[in-house]
């Protein structure tokens, strides 16, 4: 089995840190680099950051490890929704300057389950 860069520790770490309830993409991406600077280095030299001509990102690498973890029995986020009826599901659209860094004009946003 091939090895995470990220493990799921490290993700349910990052995710603890973050001090809202709900967070995007870039706001996950901040966090784990500067709690894990080795392996955002090793993300970014495999996947590259947005504006370097690549299709797969460490943006959407992330964004892919969220959304499969979010599923997760033990998650501690809500499961992600991609689309609901009459809606764009957990999408909002992003800013200019979250474009710039993302590219999309719409950007997930993750949320915590309340502590039980």
């Amino acid at each position: 089995m091939k090895k995470l860069i990220l493990e799921e520790r490290k993700i349910i770490e990052t995710i603890l840190k973050l001090p809202r309830s709900s967070f995007t993409i870039l706001d996950f991406m901040k966090t784990s680099r500067e709690l894990f600077p080795d392996e955002w280095q090793k993300l970014t030299e495999r996947y590259g950051l947005f504006g370097k001509k690549k299709r797969y990102t460490v943006a959407t690498y992330l964004a892919n490890r969220l959304y499969i973890y979010s599923y997760k029995p033990e998650s501690i986020l809500k499961p992600f929704q991609k689309y609901k009826k009459g809606g764009k599901g957990d999408y909002r659209r992003a800013t200019k300057e979250e474009r710039n860094y993302f590219g999309s004009p719409w950007i997930a946003i993750y949320r915590k389950r309340a502590a039980e």
